[in-house]
């Protein structure tokens, strides 16, 4: 897979506008910025529209005419003055805007055209969703790295690494996270789904499950012991037993190894999610034992 970066736009000419424009939006939603190197207003705009298809590369994609090249198509869409942005989905103009536009407009441009006219795809992502719910690893891997071809996004990025995760192919997720741009690599959907995988790699022991709890019956005071021992549960993802182990140690030496236990806490969390109830009572947990 290519490293994943911010693209420029691609420039489209009347005689690659069919394939270009009408028929990849019957895939995505495709986004024609009319322009010319005399236009000043144009050149405000572009990076604009290149920073929020980036944010909805999964959904969208911009590409830009210039007028002085390629006239006949500007005469067909009636196009008066620049900068002009057409929306087109499957094979019609649907929407679209002339003049400057600020970035909080075009974003929201943006998202009405995502919601309107971006089901298919969404769809698509759900399903995704669903195979790793269900534990699919291996179905949503297959999917992603296709849809990945033409939709390097963030998210699908992040789940991407998710299903490998799954699968335990760290030497993969590795591979990802080099592959990735640093600008990309400050994607929150990166840095969970990241941060997910620097966990559980670290969640390896030397000693037994059996070895460990016994140096626990010995001597209940034992922190590395009982760190050790919630790794063991984490990657058996036991994590309602670990959290439990976790806030233990934290509730005998909050400072031990510099926060640590509050820090696995803080990672596991991120990990299953804001929604996840695990999670949620978690936190309540942490935070009243926090201000005791």
């Amino acid at each position: 897979m290519k490293p994943m970066t911010i693209e420029t736009i691609k420039d489209v000419s009347e005689g690659t506008f069919v394939s270009d424009v009408i028929e990849k939006s019957k895939e995505k939603i495709m986004i024609v910025d009319f322009w010319a190197p005399w236009c000043g207003p144009c050149k405000a705009l572009t990076p604009i529209l290149e920073r929020q298809a980036f944010k909805k590369k999964e959904q969208l994609e911009v590409v830009k005419v210039n007028i002085d090249e390629n006239q006949a198509i500007a005469s067909q869409l009636r196009i008066q003055s620049i900068p002009a942005v057409f929306a087109f989905s499957d094979g019609q103009p649907v929407d679209g805007f002339m003049g400057a536009k600020s970035e909080p407009e075009v974003e929201k441009f943006f998202e009405a055209l995502v919601s309107k006219f971006s089901k298919k795809i969404v769809s698509g992502l759900e399903e995704i969703n669903n195979l790793l719910l269900e534990d699919r690893f291996e179905d949503a891997k297959i999917a992603l790295e296709e849809l990945i071809v033409s939709n390097p996004s963030p998210e699908n990025y992040s789940l991407l690494i998710k299903s490998l995760i799954g699968l335990k192919d760290f030497d993969e997720v590795e591979r990802i996270i080099v592959s990735l741009s640093p600008e990309v690599l400050k994607d929150n959907m990166i840095q969970a789904a990241v941060s997910s995988y620097e966990l559980l790699k670290s969640s390896n022991v030397e000693d037994s499950k059996s070895e460990i709890l016994d140096k626990i019956k010995k001597n209940p005071a034992d922190l590395d012991a009982k760190m050790s021992y919630s790794k063991i549960l984490l990657k058996e993802n036991n994590f309602s037993e670990c959290i439990d182990v976790l806030l233990g140690i934290f509730k005998e030496d909050r400072e031990w190894k510099e926060g640590l236990a509050k820090k696995q806490l803080l990672s596991i969390f991120n990990h299953l999610g804001t929604d996840d109830e695990l999670s949620k009572k978690g936190r309540r947990a942490l935070t009243s034992l926090i201000f005791v």
